[in-house]
C-alpha cells in the first residue's frame, strides 16, 4: 500500500527503539516507524548506540540521539536495592529532560512518548496543554502503576523508581491522547488513572506476518515439542511451566521443552534443580538468545506454544507470533491475552500459576482433543495484527490528531 505523504511531522520519543528487537516496546517502536515513514515526515528521539546509529542513518527518518544514562560507577557504588530505586528515578528524570530538550530543538506536530519510565514527564511539565500547539500522545504498553502489583516487594527493589507512579499519572492526565494495544488495558487505565474513555484509543501491536508464517518442520520424527519464548523469570510463569512439564513428561515420555531466551538467575536455578530431581534435564533445552530472524524456525518445530505469564500482559507478542505461524497456543488467562486469542476462540486459556490447569491443557493438545485451529489463528493474526491491516489505521490516527 502506497500512502501519499502529508504535511505532518511526527516525532517518536523512546529510549527503546532498537531495530529487530524480539518483543515489547522496542519492537512496537521499530514497526511503527516502518509503517509511518512513507506517509509523513518522521523523526526519532532515542538512545545513542551503534545499532540505532547504523540502522536509522539509512532510513528516511531524522534521528536525534540522546545519551543521559548515569555513569556505571554510580550503580557499582550503590549496593542497597532501595537506594538503586532512587538512582533509577534520577536516570529516568535525566532522560526525560534530554528528550524535552531534543523536542524543543525541532518543530513537530505530533509527539508520542511511552508510558514506561514516564519519558514525557519533563516535556509535559515545561509545555502545559493550554499553551502548546503540539499534540502529545502516550503509548501505553503497561504502566508501572499496573505492573507494580504483580511483583513482590523484593522484586520491586532495584527498578521501582521513586515518584514513578506520580510521574505516570501526571503524563496520562497532561497528554492529549492515549493509545493502548488492548481493550483490557484501556479499561485498566480508566479505572487506575481516572481517565475519560474517549481519551484512549485501542490499536493492536504490529506483527510481521510475512516473517512469522507457517513453515515446514525440520524433521517429522521429532518428539512432541513444547515451546516457550521470552524472559526466563518468575513473573513469566516459568516455574509453573517447568512443574507442569515434569508431570506431563512422566506420562508422555516422548516429549521435550524448548526455552528460547536468556536463562539465568534464581528462577533458572530453581527450575534446573526441579528438572534434575525429576531426572528430566535431558528433555529440556535452553537455547539462550535467538536472533529475530531465526525465531520462525523454532515456531515451525513446535507442536504447541506456551505463554505462562503470571504478570499482566497488555498484548503478547509470543501469542500473536505463534498464531501467525499457525501454531496452537496455551496461555494464561490474564490481561489482554484472551483478546489476542479472540476471547479464547483461537487458543487454550488456563488460570495463571495453576500447574494442574496447564497440565490438562497440554494433555488436550497432545491427545488431539483440540480442533485444528491453525488456519483460523493464522487468518486472525493477518486480519488484525499485520502491516497491511494496521498501516492505514495508524496513519489515520496520527493524521487526525
Amino acid at each position: 500500500m502506497v500512502i501519499e505523504k502529508v504535511g505532518i511531522k511526527f516525532t517518536l520519543c523512546s529510549r527503546w527503539a532498537f531495530p529487530y528487537h524480539q518483543g515489547g516496546i522496542p519492537m512496537h517502536n521499530y514497526f511503527l516507524l516502518e509503517l509511518l515513514k512513507d506517509g509523513m515526515d518522521i523523526a526519532l528521539i532515542s538512545s545513542q548506540n551503534e545499532q540505532n546509529d547504523t540502522y536509522y542513518s539509512k532510513k528516511p527518518i531524522s534521528f536525534n540521539r540522546i545519551s543521559a544514562n548515569l555513569p556505571l560507577v554510580y550503580w557499582r557504588l550503590v549496593k542497597n536495592k532501595s537506594l538503586q530505586n532512587g538512582l533509577r528515578s534520577l536516570q529516568d528524570w535525566c532522560i526525560s529532560q534530554a528528550m524535552a530538550r531534543a523536542v524543543d530543538s525541532q518543530h513537530t506536530d505530533v509527539i508520542e512518548f511511552m508510558d514506561i519510565h514516564s519519558e514525557g514527564y519533563a516535556y509535559l511539565r515545561q509545555n502545559l496543554r493550554r499553551s502548546r500547539k503540539t499534540k502529545v500522545i502516550i503509548r501505553s504498553h503497561t504502566p508501572w502503576g499496573l505492573l507494580r502489583s504483580y511483583y513482590s516487594n523484593k522484586e520491586q527493589k532495584g527498578f521501582d523508581g521513586w515518584w514513578s507512579i506520580n510521574r505516570e499519572n501526571y503524563c496520562f492526565q497532561a497528554c492529549d491522547a492515549v493509545t493502548s494495544p488492548s481493550q483490557d488495558l484501556k479499561n485498566k487505565l480508566i479505572k487506575l488513572y481516572n481517565l475519560p474513555e474517549e481519551k484512549i484509543t485501542v490499536i493492536p501491536n504490529i506483527i510481521d506476518t510475512n516473517h512469522f508464517m507457517p513453515l515446514p518442520r525440520m524433521r517429522d520424527d521429532q518428539p512432541f515439542t513444547i515451546l516457550h519464548v521470552g524472559r526466563f523469570e518468575r513473573a513469566k510463569g516459568v516455574i509453573t511451566l517447568i512443574k507442569a512439564f515434569i508431570e506431563f513428561a512422566k506420562i508422555n515420555t516422548e516429549c521435550r521443552l524448548i526455552n528460547v531466551g536468556q536463562a539465568r538467575g534464581s528462577s533458572y536455578e530453581e527450575c534446573h534443580e526441579l528438572l534434575k530431581s525429576a531426572d528430566m534435564i535431558k528433555k529440556v533445552k535452553f537455547t539462550g538468545f535467538v536472533p529475530y530472524e531465526d525465531l520462525p524456525k523454532y515456531y515451525a518445530d513446535a507442536d504447541v506454544v506456551v505463554v505462562a505469564s503470571e504478570i499482566y500482559e497488555s498484548f503478547s507478542y509470543t501469542v500473536a507470533q505463534a498464531m501467525a505461524c499457525g501454531k496452537p497456543v496455551i496461555a494464561s488467562n490474564i490481561g489482554g491475552i484472551p483478546e489476542t486469542l479472540d476471547s479464547g476462540r483461537l487458543g487454550l486459556l488456563f488460570e495463571p500459576g495453576n500447574i494442574d490447569s496447564l497440565f490438562e491443557k497440554l494433555r488436550d493438545v497432545y491427545d488431539n482433543q483440540v480442533r485444528d485451529i491453525s488456519k483460523d489463528a493464522r487468518e486472525y493474526a493477518v486480519n488484525n495484527f499485520s502491516f497491511e491491516k494496521l498501516g492505514a489505521i495508524y496513519n489515520d490516527y496520527y493524521m487526525c490528531q
